[in-house]
Protein backbone atom coordinates (compact mmCIF):
# COMPACT_ATOMS: atom_id res chain seq x y z
CA UNK A 1 0.00 0.00 0.00
CA UNK A 2 1.44 3.38 -1.09
CA UNK A 3 1.71 5.48 1.71
CA UNK A 4 2.71 9.38 2.24
CA UNK A 5 3.96 10.59 5.81
CA UNK A 6 4.19 13.87 6.93
CA UNK A 7 6.43 13.92 9.94
CA UNK A 8 7.54 16.76 12.12
CA UNK A 9 9.51 17.12 15.32
CA UNK A 10 9.82 20.30 17.41
CA UNK A 11 12.67 20.75 20.39
CA UNK A 12 13.66 24.52 20.01
CA UNK A 13 11.07 26.44 21.58
CA UNK A 14 11.48 29.50 23.86
CA UNK A 15 13.72 28.80 27.07
CA UNK A 16 12.10 27.34 29.51
CA UNK A 17 10.16 24.82 27.18
CA UNK A 18 12.33 23.57 25.39
CA UNK A 19 12.54 19.50 24.67
CA UNK A 20 14.83 17.25 24.02
CA UNK A 21 13.78 14.42 22.62
CA UNK A 22 11.07 15.94 20.09
CA UNK A 23 13.43 15.93 17.12
CA UNK A 24 15.19 12.98 18.06
CA UNK A 25 11.82 11.01 17.48
CA UNK A 26 10.80 12.47 14.83
CA UNK A 27 14.25 11.76 12.94
CA UNK A 28 13.83 8.02 14.43
CA UNK A 29 10.26 8.06 12.86
CA UNK A 30 11.69 9.37 9.77
CA UNK A 31 14.08 6.28 9.48
CA UNK A 32 11.28 3.82 9.97
CA UNK A 33 8.98 5.13 7.46
CA UNK A 34 11.72 5.34 5.29
CA UNK A 35 12.60 1.83 5.60
CA UNK A 36 8.83 0.79 5.18
CA UNK A 37 9.04 2.32 1.78
CA UNK A 38 6.80 5.12 2.59
CA UNK A 39 7.73 8.62 1.20
CA UNK A 40 8.17 11.25 3.93
CA UNK A 41 7.85 15.01 4.08
CA UNK A 42 10.27 15.63 6.94
CA UNK A 43 10.70 18.66 9.30
CA UNK A 44 12.30 19.74 12.47
CA UNK A 45 12.31 22.71 14.80
CA UNK A 46 9.63 24.23 12.57
CA UNK A 47 8.65 28.25 12.67
CA UNK A 48 4.92 29.29 12.07
CA UNK A 49 5.97 30.23 8.61
CA UNK A 50 6.70 26.89 7.90
CA UNK A 51 3.63 25.25 8.63
CA UNK A 52 1.29 26.00 5.78
CA UNK A 53 3.97 25.19 3.39
CA UNK A 54 4.09 21.57 4.59
CA UNK A 55 0.45 21.46 4.91
CA UNK A 56 -0.08 22.65 1.36
CA UNK A 57 2.45 20.14 0.16
CA UNK A 58 0.85 17.19 2.19
CA UNK A 59 -2.46 17.84 1.22
CA UNK A 60 -1.36 18.23 -2.44
CA UNK A 61 0.23 14.96 -2.57
CA UNK A 62 -2.30 12.66 -0.83
CA UNK A 63 -4.58 11.92 -4.04
CA UNK A 64 -1.53 9.81 -5.16
CA UNK A 65 -1.31 7.40 -2.20
CA UNK A 66 -3.24 5.20 -0.86
CA UNK A 67 -2.87 5.89 2.61
CA UNK A 68 -1.69 8.79 4.78
CA UNK A 69 -0.10 9.64 7.98
CA UNK A 70 0.33 12.56 10.27
CA UNK A 71 3.27 12.26 12.80
CA UNK A 72 3.73 15.33 15.05
CA UNK A 73 6.35 15.49 18.17
CA UNK A 74 6.50 18.58 20.30
CA UNK A 75 4.07 20.83 22.22
CA UNK A 76 0.78 20.68 22.07
CA UNK A 77 -2.44 21.96 24.06
CA UNK A 78 -6.12 23.33 23.96
CA UNK A 79 -8.21 26.38 23.87
CA UNK A 80 -11.65 27.03 24.02
CA UNK A 81 -11.78 23.37 22.78
CA UNK A 82 -9.45 23.45 19.69
CA UNK A 83 -6.00 21.60 19.68
CA UNK A 84 -3.02 23.20 18.58
CA UNK A 85 0.42 21.73 17.89
CA UNK A 86 3.01 24.80 18.25
CA UNK A 87 5.50 26.04 16.22
CA UNK A 88 8.83 26.72 17.72
CA UNK A 89 8.38 30.49 17.61
CA UNK A 90 5.33 30.19 19.56
CA UNK A 91 4.73 31.62 23.07
CA UNK A 92 4.23 28.66 25.68
CA UNK A 93 1.47 28.89 26.97
CA UNK A 94 0.04 30.98 24.37
CA UNK A 95 -1.77 34.46 25.28
CA UNK A 96 -5.01 33.62 23.30
CA UNK A 97 -7.07 31.59 20.73
CA UNK A 98 -5.82 33.98 18.31
CA UNK A 99 -2.07 33.94 19.00
CA UNK A 100 -2.34 30.03 18.77
CA UNK A 101 -3.79 29.61 15.54
CA UNK A 102 -1.47 32.06 13.77
CA UNK A 103 1.77 30.26 15.35
CA UNK A 104 0.23 26.65 15.37
CA UNK A 105 -1.21 23.78 13.38
CA UNK A 106 -4.35 23.17 14.15
CA UNK A 107 -5.23 19.53 14.69
CA UNK A 108 -8.68 20.01 13.05
CA UNK A 109 -6.78 21.62 9.90
CA UNK A 110 -5.38 17.78 9.58
CA UNK A 111 -8.48 16.16 10.07
CA UNK A 112 -10.22 18.60 7.19
CA UNK A 113 -8.07 16.92 4.62
CA UNK A 114 -8.88 13.52 5.72
CA UNK A 115 -12.52 14.21 5.37
CA UNK A 116 -11.34 15.46 1.73
CA UNK A 117 -9.96 11.71 1.12
CA UNK A 118 -11.87 9.49 3.14
CA UNK A 119 -11.50 6.54 0.67
CA UNK A 120 -8.03 6.24 1.86
CA UNK A 121 -6.62 5.31 5.34
CA UNK A 122 -5.20 8.26 7.02
CA UNK A 123 -3.57 8.30 10.17
CA UNK A 124 -2.45 10.83 13.37
CA UNK A 125 -0.01 10.27 15.73
CA UNK A 126 0.69 12.90 18.22
CA UNK A 127 3.39 13.06 20.89
CA UNK A 128 2.58 16.03 22.24
CA UNK A 129 2.60 18.01 25.52
CA UNK A 130 5.73 16.82 26.83
CA UNK A 131 8.17 18.19 30.05
CA UNK A 132 7.01 21.90 30.60
CA UNK A 133 3.41 21.08 29.94
CA UNK A 134 1.49 18.48 31.42
CA UNK A 135 -1.86 17.74 31.12
CA UNK A 136 -3.18 17.61 34.17
CA UNK A 137 -3.36 21.51 33.62
CA UNK A 138 -5.38 23.29 31.67
CA UNK A 139 -3.20 23.17 28.52
CA UNK A 140 -4.26 19.48 27.46
CA UNK A 141 -5.46 18.68 24.52
CA UNK A 142 -8.88 18.23 23.59
CA UNK A 143 -10.89 14.82 23.02
CA UNK A 144 -11.00 14.66 19.04
CA UNK A 145 -12.91 11.89 16.98
CA UNK A 146 -11.72 10.21 13.93
CA UNK A 147 -13.40 11.12 10.30
CA UNK A 148 -14.70 8.66 8.26
CA UNK A 149 -11.38 6.15 7.31
CA UNK A 150 -8.95 7.75 9.82
CA UNK A 151 -7.54 7.02 13.25
CA UNK A 152 -6.45 8.99 16.06
CA UNK A 153 -3.79 8.44 18.31
CA UNK A 154 -2.21 10.19 21.18
CA UNK A 155 0.83 9.33 23.48
CA UNK A 156 -1.61 10.22 26.53
CA UNK A 157 -5.38 10.47 27.58
CA UNK A 158 -6.89 13.05 28.39
CA UNK A 159 -5.98 14.86 31.87
CA UNK A 160 -2.55 12.92 31.40
CA UNK A 161 1.41 14.09 31.40
CA UNK A 162 3.35 13.11 28.50
CA UNK A 163 6.92 11.90 29.07
CA UNK A 164 9.79 12.98 26.60
CA UNK A 165 12.21 10.90 27.98
CA UNK A 166 12.14 7.33 28.80
CA UNK A 167 13.11 4.39 25.95
CA UNK A 168 16.19 4.51 24.41
CA UNK A 169 16.57 7.98 23.67
CA UNK A 170 13.14 8.57 22.02
CA UNK A 171 9.84 9.51 24.37
CA UNK A 172 8.42 6.40 26.46
CA UNK A 173 4.97 6.67 22.96
CA UNK A 174 7.76 6.57 20.38
CA UNK A 175 10.06 4.35 21.73
CA UNK A 176 6.97 2.29 21.80
CA UNK A 177 6.12 2.63 18.00
CA UNK A 178 9.47 2.07 17.19
CA UNK A 179 9.77 -1.29 19.22
CA UNK A 180 6.55 -2.38 17.14
CA UNK A 181 6.40 -0.79 13.55
CA UNK A 182 8.19 -2.93 11.83
CA UNK A 183 6.60 -5.63 12.68
CA UNK A 184 5.61 -7.49 9.97
CA UNK A 185 1.91 -8.31 9.50
CA UNK A 186 0.87 -6.63 12.31
CA UNK A 187 -2.39 -4.68 12.36
CA UNK A 188 -2.75 -0.91 12.79
CA UNK A 189 -4.94 -1.76 15.29
CA UNK A 190 -3.10 -4.17 17.42
CA UNK A 191 0.23 -2.22 17.12
CA UNK A 192 -1.25 0.33 19.19
CA UNK A 193 -2.59 -1.79 21.62
CA UNK A 194 0.66 -2.93 21.90
CA UNK A 195 1.78 0.30 22.48
CA UNK A 196 -0.27 1.16 25.13
CA UNK A 197 0.58 -1.99 27.41
CA UNK A 198 4.54 -0.56 27.17
CA UNK A 199 3.43 3.28 27.39
CA UNK A 200 1.58 2.20 30.76
CA UNK A 201 4.24 0.03 31.97
CA UNK A 202 6.93 1.83 31.40
CA UNK A 203 5.13 5.03 32.46
CA UNK A 204 4.52 3.06 36.36
CA UNK A 205 1.21 3.40 34.93
CA UNK A 206 1.14 7.47 34.72
CA UNK A 207 0.66 7.26 30.80
CA UNK A 208 -1.86 6.24 28.88
CA UNK A 209 -2.28 6.10 25.11
CA UNK A 210 -5.87 6.94 23.78
CA UNK A 211 -6.75 6.13 20.47
CA UNK A 212 -10.02 7.00 18.33
CA UNK A 213 -10.43 5.35 14.87
CA UNK A 214 -13.21 5.27 12.24
CA UNK A 215 -11.10 2.79 10.19
CA UNK A 216 -12.92 0.63 7.80
CA UNK A 217 -10.56 -0.90 5.66
CA UNK A 218 -7.54 -3.34 7.08
CA UNK A 219 -4.01 -1.37 7.50
CA UNK A 220 -0.72 -2.62 8.37
CA UNK A 221 2.82 -0.84 8.85
CA UNK A 222 4.73 -3.90 7.44
CA UNK A 223 4.16 -6.41 4.99
CA UNK A 224 7.05 -7.48 4.42
CA UNK A 225 8.35 -4.91 2.23
CA UNK A 226 10.87 -3.40 5.51
CA UNK A 227 14.51 -2.29 4.17
CA UNK A 228 16.87 -2.92 6.61
CA UNK A 229 18.95 0.36 5.64
CA UNK A 230 17.80 3.70 3.74
CA UNK A 231 21.15 4.07 2.16
CA UNK A 232 20.89 1.08 0.39
CA UNK A 233 22.13 2.36 -3.87
CA UNK A 234 20.23 0.01 -5.03
CA UNK A 235 16.72 0.28 -7.42
CA UNK A 236 14.02 -1.88 -4.82
CA UNK A 237 13.45 -4.61 -6.93
CA UNK A 238 16.83 -5.79 -7.34
CA UNK A 239 17.18 -5.13 -3.29
CA UNK A 240 13.48 -7.38 -2.57
CA UNK A 241 14.36 -9.38 -5.77
CA UNK A 242 11.11 -11.11 -5.09
CA UNK A 243 9.91 -8.53 -7.45
CA UNK A 244 12.24 -8.74 -10.23
CA UNK A 245 9.95 -9.17 -13.17
CA UNK A 246 11.74 -7.63 -16.04
CA UNK A 247 11.62 -9.03 -19.20
CA UNK A 248 12.84 -5.71 -21.06
CA UNK A 249 16.26 -7.26 -22.11
CA UNK A 250 18.81 -10.18 -22.61
CA UNK A 251 19.87 -9.59 -19.36
CA UNK A 252 16.74 -9.87 -17.42
CA UNK A 253 15.40 -12.81 -19.25
CA UNK A 254 18.58 -14.76 -18.09
CA UNK A 255 18.84 -14.11 -14.81
CA UNK A 256 14.88 -15.53 -14.63
CA UNK A 257 16.16 -18.79 -16.15
CA UNK A 258 19.09 -18.77 -13.41
CA UNK A 259 15.99 -18.68 -10.94
CA UNK A 260 14.29 -21.59 -12.17
CA UNK A 261 15.73 -25.02 -10.36
CA UNK A 262 16.82 -26.73 -13.39
CA UNK A 263 20.41 -26.59 -13.39
CA UNK A 264 21.19 -27.40 -17.41
CA UNK A 265 19.06 -24.17 -17.80
CA UNK A 266 21.21 -22.24 -15.34
CA UNK A 267 24.46 -23.25 -16.28
CA UNK A 268 23.39 -22.22 -19.85
CA UNK A 269 22.51 -18.91 -18.60
CA UNK A 270 24.90 -18.24 -16.27
CA UNK A 271 27.68 -18.96 -18.94
CA UNK A 272 25.56 -16.53 -20.98
CA UNK A 273 26.02 -13.72 -18.44
CA UNK A 274 29.84 -14.24 -18.12
CA UNK A 275 29.92 -13.56 -21.39
CA UNK A 276 28.67 -10.19 -20.97
CA UNK A 277 30.95 -7.08 -20.98
CA UNK A 278 31.20 -5.78 -17.97
CA UNK A 279 31.16 -1.43 -18.78
CA UNK A 280 27.90 -2.70 -20.61
CA UNK A 281 25.74 -4.18 -17.26
CA UNK A 282 24.53 -0.85 -14.67
CA UNK A 283 25.06 -1.36 -10.74
CA UNK A 284 21.59 -2.95 -10.42
CA UNK A 285 22.22 -5.92 -12.77
CA UNK A 286 25.44 -6.30 -11.44
CA UNK A 287 24.23 -6.56 -7.61
CA UNK A 288 21.04 -8.86 -9.37
CA UNK A 289 23.95 -11.20 -10.82
CA UNK A 290 25.77 -10.73 -7.64
CA UNK A 291 22.90 -12.65 -6.16
CA UNK A 292 22.10 -15.18 -8.18
CA UNK A 293 25.39 -16.25 -8.44
CA UNK A 294 25.52 -17.58 -4.91
CA UNK A 295 21.78 -18.47 -4.91
CA UNK A 296 22.65 -21.31 -7.44
CA UNK A 297 26.15 -22.16 -6.78
CA UNK A 298 24.75 -25.27 -4.84
CA UNK A 299 23.42 -26.33 -8.02
CA UNK A 300 25.11 -25.26 -11.29
CA UNK A 301 28.05 -25.66 -12.21
CA UNK A 302 28.71 -22.81 -13.69
CA UNK A 303 27.98 -21.15 -10.43
CA UNK A 304 30.38 -23.30 -8.38
CA UNK A 305 33.08 -22.15 -11.01
CA UNK A 306 32.93 -18.81 -10.39
CA UNK A 307 33.50 -19.50 -6.96
CA UNK A 308 36.37 -21.97 -7.12
CA UNK A 309 38.43 -18.68 -8.25
CA UNK A 310 36.73 -16.17 -6.76
CA UNK A 311 39.30 -13.55 -6.21
CA UNK A 312 40.22 -13.22 -9.86
CA UNK A 313 36.96 -13.67 -11.23
CA UNK A 314 35.03 -10.83 -8.66
CA UNK A 315 38.41 -8.48 -9.64
CA UNK A 316 37.15 -8.41 -13.20
CA UNK A 317 33.97 -6.66 -12.15
CA UNK A 318 35.81 -3.68 -10.40
CA UNK A 319 34.57 -0.15 -11.96
CA UNK A 320 36.10 2.69 -10.14
CA UNK A 321 36.91 1.14 -6.76
CA UNK A 322 33.26 -0.50 -6.50
CA UNK A 323 32.32 -3.73 -6.84
CA UNK A 324 28.57 -4.21 -7.63
CA UNK A 325 28.62 -7.93 -8.35
CA UNK A 326 30.57 -8.61 -4.58
CA UNK A 327 27.70 -6.50 -3.47
CA UNK A 328 25.25 -8.94 -4.48
CA UNK A 329 26.89 -11.62 -3.40
CA UNK A 330 27.37 -10.42 0.29
CA UNK A 331 24.04 -9.09 0.28
CA UNK A 332 22.62 -12.48 -0.33
CA UNK A 333 24.37 -14.38 2.45
CA UNK A 334 22.85 -12.33 4.80
CA UNK A 335 18.89 -10.82 3.62
CA UNK A 336 16.33 -12.93 1.77
CA UNK A 337 14.64 -12.26 -1.36
CA UNK A 338 12.40 -9.44 0.89
CA UNK A 339 15.03 -7.47 1.73
CA UNK A 340 14.85 -9.06 5.47
CA UNK A 341 17.94 -10.07 7.51
CA UNK A 342 17.94 -13.98 7.58
CA UNK A 343 18.41 -14.51 11.05
CA UNK A 344 19.86 -18.06 11.76
CA UNK A 345 19.29 -18.89 8.05
CA UNK A 346 21.95 -17.64 6.76
CA UNK A 347 23.25 -18.50 3.32
CA UNK A 348 26.52 -20.31 4.00
CA UNK A 349 28.11 -22.02 1.09
CA UNK A 350 31.61 -20.47 -0.25
CA UNK A 351 30.91 -18.99 2.96
CA UNK A 352 34.88 -19.29 3.32
CA UNK A 353 35.77 -18.16 0.26
CA UNK A 354 33.81 -15.17 0.03
CA UNK A 355 34.99 -13.88 3.77
CA UNK A 356 38.48 -14.23 2.46
CA UNK A 357 38.32 -11.81 -0.23
CA UNK A 358 37.98 -9.11 3.23
CA UNK A 359 41.89 -8.91 3.28
CA UNK A 360 42.10 -7.66 -0.52
CA UNK A 361 41.99 -3.91 -0.32
CA UNK A 362 40.49 -3.35 -3.51
CA UNK A 363 37.16 -4.74 -2.53
CA UNK A 364 36.98 -2.83 1.02
CA UNK A 365 34.34 -0.54 -0.42
CA UNK A 366 32.20 -3.89 -0.64
CA UNK A 367 32.75 -4.95 3.01
CA UNK A 368 32.43 -1.47 4.01
CA UNK A 369 28.61 -1.80 2.75
CA UNK A 370 27.87 -5.09 4.06
CA UNK A 371 29.32 -3.61 7.78
CA UNK A 372 27.34 -0.94 7.09
CA UNK A 373 23.95 -2.56 7.01
CA UNK A 374 25.03 -5.41 9.68
CA UNK A 375 25.65 -2.81 12.04
CA UNK A 376 21.82 -1.56 11.98
CA UNK A 377 21.05 -5.41 12.56
CA UNK A 378 19.93 -5.57 16.29
CA UNK A 379 20.74 -9.85 16.46
CA UNK A 380 23.12 -10.88 18.70
CA UNK A 381 24.76 -13.64 16.94
CA UNK A 382 26.08 -11.78 13.79
CA UNK A 383 29.90 -11.67 13.21
CA UNK A 384 30.79 -8.35 10.69
CA UNK A 385 33.46 -8.95 8.79
CA UNK A 386 36.31 -6.87 8.47
CA UNK A 387 39.95 -6.45 7.19
CA UNK A 388 41.77 -6.81 10.61
CA UNK A 389 39.45 -9.35 12.54
CA UNK A 390 39.62 -10.29 16.18
CA UNK A 391 39.34 -13.80 17.24
CA UNK A 392 35.99 -15.46 18.18
CA UNK A 393 36.21 -16.65 21.54
CA UNK A 394 33.63 -19.87 22.02
CA UNK A 395 33.78 -20.36 26.24
CA UNK A 396 32.71 -24.16 26.50
CA UNK A 397 32.27 -26.26 29.57
CA UNK A 398 32.54 -29.79 29.50
CA UNK A 399 32.38 -32.98 31.63
CA UNK A 400 34.18 -36.15 30.72
CA UNK A 401 31.86 -39.52 30.97
CA UNK A 402 32.41 -42.95 30.20
CA UNK A 403 29.35 -44.66 27.73
CA UNK A 404 28.54 -48.24 26.65
CA UNK A 405 27.59 -48.29 23.35
CA UNK A 406 25.89 -51.00 21.44
CA UNK A 407 28.72 -53.74 21.19
CA UNK A 408 29.48 -53.18 25.06
CA UNK A 409 32.71 -50.92 23.67
CA UNK A 410 33.06 -48.22 26.54
CA UNK A 411 33.90 -44.93 25.02
CA UNK A 412 34.83 -41.60 26.48
CA UNK A 413 32.57 -38.69 25.80
CA UNK A 414 32.96 -35.18 26.40
CA UNK A 415 29.78 -33.86 27.31
CA UNK A 416 29.56 -30.38 26.87
CA UNK A 417 26.52 -28.48 29.01
CA UNK A 418 27.38 -24.94 27.91
CA UNK A 419 28.33 -23.18 24.76
CA UNK A 420 29.19 -19.37 25.21
CA UNK A 421 29.72 -16.23 22.48
CA UNK A 422 30.33 -13.13 24.16
CA UNK A 423 28.10 -14.11 27.43
CA UNK A 424 25.35 -15.54 24.96
CA UNK A 425 24.81 -19.38 25.31
CA UNK A 426 24.55 -20.95 22.14
CA UNK A 427 24.02 -24.30 23.09
CA UNK A 428 20.56 -25.31 21.91
CA UNK A 429 21.40 -23.62 18.50
CA UNK A 430 24.56 -25.96 18.46
CA UNK A 431 22.89 -28.76 19.26
CA UNK A 432 20.53 -28.70 16.24
CA UNK A 433 24.02 -28.94 14.09
CA UNK A 434 25.48 -32.68 13.32
CA UNK A 435 28.11 -32.32 16.30
CA UNK A 436 27.12 -35.49 18.18
CA UNK A 437 30.20 -37.32 18.40
CA UNK A 438 32.79 -35.20 16.92
CA UNK A 439 35.72 -33.47 17.85
CA UNK A 440 36.65 -29.71 18.52
CA UNK A 441 37.16 -29.09 14.63
CA UNK A 442 33.74 -30.32 13.59
CA UNK A 443 32.50 -28.64 16.71
CA UNK A 444 34.44 -25.12 15.41
CA UNK A 445 32.84 -26.21 11.95
CA UNK A 446 29.14 -25.70 13.04
CA UNK A 447 30.21 -22.66 15.44
CA UNK A 448 31.51 -21.00 12.04
CA UNK A 449 28.43 -22.02 10.22
CA UNK A 450 26.09 -20.40 13.31
CA UNK A 451 28.16 -17.34 13.18
CA UNK A 452 28.53 -16.80 9.59
CA UNK A 453 32.52 -16.30 10.48
CA UNK A 454 35.49 -17.49 9.14
CA UNK A 455 36.68 -20.80 10.62
CA UNK A 456 39.84 -19.48 11.51
CA UNK A 457 38.64 -16.92 13.57
CA UNK A 458 36.71 -19.14 15.92
CA UNK A 459 38.73 -19.73 19.28
CA UNK A 460 37.88 -22.38 21.54
CA UNK A 461 37.99 -22.29 25.15
CA UNK A 462 37.54 -25.50 26.82
CA UNK A 463 38.10 -26.73 30.17
CA UNK A 464 39.11 -30.34 29.17
CA UNK A 465 40.06 -31.57 24.96
CA UNK A 466 37.46 -32.47 22.94
CA UNK A 467 37.77 -35.51 21.23
CA UNK A 468 34.00 -36.74 20.85
CA UNK A 469 31.69 -34.80 22.14
CA UNK A 470 28.10 -34.83 23.28
CA UNK A 471 25.43 -33.14 25.34
CA UNK A 472 23.86 -33.13 27.94
CA UNK A 473 20.09 -33.73 27.59
CA UNK A 474 20.97 -34.94 23.79
CA UNK A 475 17.99 -36.29 22.78
CA UNK A 476 14.83 -37.64 24.46
CA UNK A 477 16.60 -41.12 24.88
CA UNK A 478 19.66 -40.04 26.55
CA UNK A 479 20.28 -38.76 29.78
CA UNK A 480 24.09 -37.62 30.81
Amino acid sequence: MKTLALIIGNNDYFEGAKLDNAVNDATSINKEFKRLGFETIFKCNCKAEDYSTLLAEFEKKISEFDASIFYYAGHGFELEGENYLSAVDSEIPPTSKYYAGRYSIRLNEILEIHKKYNDKINITIIDACRKSFDRSNSNSIAPMFAPKGSLIAFSTSTNEGASDIGFEGNSIYTGALLKYIGRERLSVEELFKKVRKTVYALSNRKQTTWEHTSLINDYYFNIGQRVVSTFIPYNENVVKDVNYDENVDDFSLLIKEVRILNWHRQNSAIDKLLDFQVDKLDKNQLFIFGRNLLQSSNFAYSSSDFFENLEENVLKYSVNGENHLLNGILYEIYFNSYGEFRMDNRKNHHLEEVLLLRKNDKLSNSFAFIKELLEEIDFNLIYIPEKEDKFIDIDILATEKNKTDSFNNIENIQVISSVKFNGIDITKKIMTYDVYGVNELGLKNAISSLLSAPNDLIQINSNIPLIKIGFFDYSPDEKW
